[in-house]
């Protein structure tokens, strides 16, 4: 029976992230992961390239030594893996699995900071950092979003959770309860 392309990136990760934290390479290879995810991104046409099977395994090896050589041996290593075992078709999808377990072993979250107008990267970080510190994080990557309907104030997604502090919400619940008093 065929694997998912989540049952093969949920193996795949697991097991590329054991062999790195073995090897203790783990911040390597995540910035190995990173650079290689980002490329796949750009060039689309790399993943078909190596995913495709009348291109010659060998042809493909020359194509990955080209831009392998700064990598660490345990992500090459892996390379080799994904193009022996033809999986290479998963690589995105591996790398973002590779990832979160990555943040989770090193307490890292990542979220989203919605608010009426462009936060600068000081305010960002700001937040950032009060926000992991309330709430137990090592670190705290927050990506702004704009939108103008919260009137001001900021809502804070991280995870599962959110915090609403957004003045639209507020003024909703003042609202409610002065229609409740009635």
């Amino acid at each position: 029976m065929a694997l998912s392309r989540e049952e093969i990136a949920s193996r795949y990760s697991k097991a590329l992230f054991a062999y790195a934290q073995d090897a203790n390479s783990l911040d390597a290879v995540h910035e190995d992961m990173n650079v290689l995810l980002q490329v796949a991104k750009e060039n689309p046409d790399m993943l078909r390239l190596l995913s495709d099977p009348i291109i010659r395994k060998n042809q493909k090896e020359e194509f990955l030594s080209s831009f392998s050589d700064k990598f660490s041996s345990e992500t090459k290593n892996f390379l080799d893996f994904l193009l022996e075992y033809r999986r290479f078709e998963s690589l995105t999808a591996i790398i973002e699995a590779f990832n979160t377990l990555y943040d989770e072993y090193k307490n890292i979250a990542s979220g989203t900071a919605v608010s009426a107008i462009k936060l600068n990267e000081d305010e960002l970080s700001r937040i950032s950092q009060a926000y992991a510190k309330k709430y137990g994080f090592k670190e705290l990557i927050l990506t702004n979003k704009v939108d103008p309907s919260i009137l001001g104030g900021i809502i804070l997604k991280v995870g599962d959770r959110i915090i609403d502090g957004s003045i639209r919400t507020r003024l909703q619940q003042i609202r409610e309860q002065l229609i409740e008093n009635r």
